[in-house]
């Protein structure tokens, strides 16, 4: 942690203003964040419960009990939380800061940051010490400040134009219930306000986004740029791609389609040749009763009926001196015969020969 505090106060180099109603005045020092502090005499302070609110509806609540506590036509307003309690100081708007002012924390230091992030306003309040419990007379930088304290709750609170004397601090005190509290002293070696960074400087995320509308909407566009040019750019190299594949898929076409003729061509081909290749190799009928013929044992046989179809020869003989085991062994005897069969015909001298004709 000191090592953050001394991080912290290296960056702590942004100008602060301080605005009474005496005026505005910058401030001699720098802190993390550029403030512009209201002074207490310009504020009025309201301390609330809203322990009975559900917690994601308590600055709504807020927001709808503002109207009624402030007596101001513009109201602006700081809020500090401590568990469901409010700690919360308002004042007028319309001029604080200034419409018209010249004493921006940053226009001494950067002409060009009245460009930037305004800064943040807060009530001196945060800048004083933070007690804990009790009553105690706070030293602000124009008048006092009685506050009543407990549990780091501000329960109440009084801005003195001058330091009161003890009978008017016991009379604010008997309005606030606490009478006879006892009253701290002015804390000492307490520094002044202009030399300590606040106890309560985080923004609420609704001021976070006000002051940084215009860096939020920016990034959220050039995001949305982004964003729309990767898709246009990723749809038209896929428009290009397909139209690619397209044409591609279209010239392949065109040449498959003269292959596939081809082939196709080719194939009928192939098969009408298988084909006369078949009928070229089928003996002749003319040659195959030659064959017969010849082997035929008896010179005297004659040829009564003749069938031939594929491969298997039927013959229908008559012979007068008919021996069929000589005809069985005759038409063995030629190589383009095989199984031969030799059965008696219908009348005593014919026999009906099978075979079957190799290929």
């Amino acid at each position: 942690m000191p090592a953050f505090s001394r991080l912290r106060r290296r960056f702590s180099n942004k100008p602060n203003v301080m605005q009474t109603r005496q005026g505005t005045e910058r401030l001699p020092f720098t802190s993390f964040h550029s403030h512009w502090i209201v002074g207490r005499g310009l504020c009025m302070y309201r301390g609330e419960d809203f322990g009975n609110v559900p917690r994601n509806r308590r600055r709504a609540a807020l927001d709808l009990k503002l109207p009624l506590w402030s007596p101001f036509a513009n109201t602006g307003h700081h809020c500090v939380w401590e568990g469901g309690r409010a700690m919360v100081w308002f004042w007028d708007a319309d001029t604080v800061p200034p419409v018209a002012s010249d004493s921006r924390p940053e226009a001494d230091a950067d002409p060009e940051a009245s460009s930037r992030t305004p800064p943040q306003v807060r009530p001196e309040t945060v800048f004083l010490p933070r007690m804990s419990d009790g009553v105690v007379l706070q030293a602000c930088h124009d008048g006092f400040e009685l506050q009543h304290w407990n549990e780091r709750v501000l329960e109440h609170s009084y801005w003195f134009r001058e330091r009161p004397d003890p009978a008017r601090i016991e009379g604010v005190l008997a309005q606030w219930g606490t009478a006879g509290v006892p009253i701290r002293a002015d804390p000492e070696g307490q520094e002044p306000a202009s030399q300590r960074e606040p106890w309560s400087s985080a923004p609420t995320p609704r001021e976070w986004l006000e002051d940084n509308e215009r860096t939020v909407v920016a990034a959220v566009l050039l995001v949305l740029v982004l964003t729309a040019t990767w898709h246009e750019a990723r749809y038209w190299k896929t428009r290009h791609l397909q139209q690619t594949a397209e044409e591609a898929f279209a010239a392949l076409q065109q040449d498959l389609g003269s292959m596939l003729s081809a082939r196709n061509e080719t194939m009928a081909l192939r098969e009408r040749n298988l084909a006369l290749a078949e009928i070229l190799n089928e003996p002749s009928q003319a040659y195959l009763m030659g064959l017969v013929d010849s082997a035929v044992p008896s010179p005297d046989a004659r040829f009564r009926q003749w069938s031939y179809q594929q491969g298997e020869l039927r013959v229908l003989l008559r012979d007068e001196s008919l021996d069929p085991i000589a005809y069985v062994r005759a038409l063995q005897g030629v190589p383009a015969f095989e199984q031969v069969e030799v059965e008696q015909g219908r009348s005593e001298n014919e026999v009906r020969i099978s075979l079957m004709v190799r290929p």
